[in-house]
């Protein structure tokens, strides 16, 4: 009789309904018919209500509340969603024993994850969260909660690495600014981000890893063709050629160059390739290389199909001005110094403002003149971060929220969150291929000039040192009032960055877009802060607790409007 435990008489139970047991943390209801007593657990997964209050027919239990329907024998759910525990039970002398003894960690957590991911499929929040933290509690590592959304994910996405799995990726790296059971928060925003992304989709068909010596020769050869496959949007060969180039052994640090020389030989969707490319292998530090054939190959349709920005029309004196630059020459010693480097404020100030306000062809003169003169790359990455960071200071927020522009937060968060992943490209492979993609922050930056609002006041800083306020400020949508208690935070930094991470882990906006980039933005400001200080932050809590556009509905109605009258965006007649 090990593990039971006496809890009541029969008498007290009444015939054919429920009596609640209390013992430590369980509360469990019990139930006395003809066929027997039963225990289960008395709270009903559905909306939380006692099931002690619960009709009973034959063997099985209906939840009073909501219909729900389990067997009492088995915890089956026989209508509904979900199962419920129950206990064995044993009666002796007329008193009730139930067994609490629960089960061991290796047998229950292969249910748990299998209801986590069927709570996935049906894009069923309350219990991808109640499953997260059953496995949570019986001592399973969250890496590898998220492991099981990533592959989950990534099998799914359709045109490869997306939002979802990119915000999956960060909640991770957020969950540890929490302490106790509040760590899940971010990790189950993630994975009903990636459930609401991917639902109902069938599995992406994937190409047969190539025989990488039979094909291409050796595997530097195969390297080399990697980027050129993606160039000619060959997606399908160049995601069996990475295939195979792991099946090979090939190094992580090889896979990785050739992934960032083939998105930086373009300035490609918007800067998403990078920051994809970024989250994936970050999260691979996190879950193991083991699952690089899971992470990676998507990212491959993601590269390939991205559009080409630098062959859209406004960009044309940018890459202009990027052509005539040579990458190719042999860059200074100095300028791969670390970033601990000191040079003159003066020269920051220069290429802030060159960026801040000048012309996109001053932007690459600016940063190849820093480039050339020994300045090193992570201290000019410093100055295009500390420009992103005035962007989304300066954005105009009426602009967002007006249908008739298409301008939107979206447009210059990806200034900050880019300039964050070139930051980390830069630390994993410094050299011109990299540089590259600095050029293109440098021009995004300025690009993204056309956002900023006429005239702003700028906001004054107001001491004090209480990180909750702000987290009140980002929940009551007061922009003004959050990024002036940023600027005067005085407090500890670890405290104001948990209220930055609450507020974007909370589900404070409707669409999954949203919700991604509340993340990321947050996640890179936390990042870039610690070499821009206060301002990356202030950046981040604007964005949070301003009022932003969520009417898809709406918008794509005015779209189709426009489409069927032959309107192209950017038609100025009307």
């Amino acid at each position: 009789m090990t593990g039971f435990v006496r809890a009541t008489s029969t008498a007290d139970i009444p015939d054919g309904r429920g009596k609640l047991w209390r013992h430590g943390d369980k509360r469990i209801a019990l139930f006395r018919t003809q066929a027997g007593v039963y225990a289960a657990d008395n709270r009903c997964p559905h909306e939380g209500y006692g099931l002690k209050d619960g009709d009973i027919r034959g063997d099985v239990l209906t939840c009073a509340w909501h219909n729900w329907k389990f067997r009492l024998t088995d915890g089956t759910c026989v209508f509904g969603g979900e199962n419920i525990r129950t206990y064995p039970v044993s009666i002796r002398d007329g008193w009730v024993y139930v067994d609490l003894t629960d089960p061991a960690p290796e047998e229950i957590s292969p249910q748990l994850f299998a209801s986590l991911l069927e709570a996935m499929g049906d894009v069923d929040t309350g219990r991808l969260a109640r499953d997260t933290m059953r496995l949570r509690a019986i001592g399973t590592p969250l890496t590898e909660v998220v492991r099981a959304g990533v592959t989950y994910g990534a099998t799914r996405a359709e045109y490869g690495w997306n939002h979802s799995l990119a915000t999956l990726a960060d909640c991770l790296t957020m969950a540890s600014a929490f302490e106790g059971p509040l760590s899940t928060l971010p990790v189950i925003q993630g994975l009903a981000t990636v459930s609401r992304t991917e639902v109902r989709r069938p599995a992406r068909p994937r190409p047969d890893p190539a025989d990488v010596a039979a094909e291409y020769g050796s595997a530097a050869d195969g390297l080399a063709a990697f980027p050129a496959l993606i160039d000619a949007e060959r997606g399908d060969e160049a995601e069996a050629l990475l295939r195979g180039l792991l099946v090979a052994g090939v190094s992580r640090e090889q896979i990785r160059r050739a992934f960032l020389t083939a998105i930086t030989d373009h300035f490609l969707g918007y800067g998403h390739p990078m920051i994809y490319c970024q989250k994936a292998f970050d999260l691979l530090d996190r879950i193991g290389w083991s699952e690089a054939d899971t992470v990676l190959p998507p990212l491959v349709p993601a590269i390939t199909w991205s559009t080409r920005y630098d062959r859209l029309p406004y960009m044309r004196r940018f890459v202009q001005a990027w052509q005539e630059a040579d990458l190719a020459e042999p860059m200074p010693a100095a300028a791969t110094a670390g970033p601990d480097a000191q040079f003159p404020a003066a020269a920051s100030q220069g290429l802030r403002r060159v960026l801040l306000d000048g012309m996109p062809q001053d932007a690459v003169a600016g940063v190849l003149s820093a480039v050339r003169g020994g300045v090193p790359v992570p201290w000019i990455i410093d100055v295009i971060s500390s420009v992103a960071a005035a962007r989304l200071g300066r954005f105009d927020i009426d602009s967002d929220t007006d249908d008739t522009k298409d301008a939107g937060w979206l447009d210059v968060t990806h200034t900050l969150t880019y300039v964050n992943a070139l930051r980390w490209a830069w630390s994993a492979n410094p050299g011109p291929a990299v540089l590259r993609g600095v050029l293109h922050a440098a021009w995004f930056v300025q690009w993204t000039a056309k956002f900023d609002a006429e005239g702003a006041a700028p906001v004054t800083p107001r001491r004090g040192s209480d990180a909750g306020a702000v987290l009140q400020a980002i929940r009551k949508r007061d922009p003004d009032q959050a990024v002036a208690l940023v600027k005067g935070y005085d407090g500890a930094a670890a405290k104001l960055q948990t209220a930055l991470t609450q507020a974007a882990a909370e589900d404070n906006s409707t669409a999954s877009i949203m919700v991604a980039h509340a993340v990321k933005t947050t996640t890179a400001a936390i990042a870039e802060s610690r070499a821009g200080g206060r301002a990356p932050l202030a950046a981040a809590a604007r964005f949070l607790a301003a009022p932003k556009r969520e009417r898809f509905v709406y918008q794509a109605t005015l779209d189709a409007i426009d489409f069927i009258q032959g309107r192209a965006k950017g038609d100025t007649q009307t």
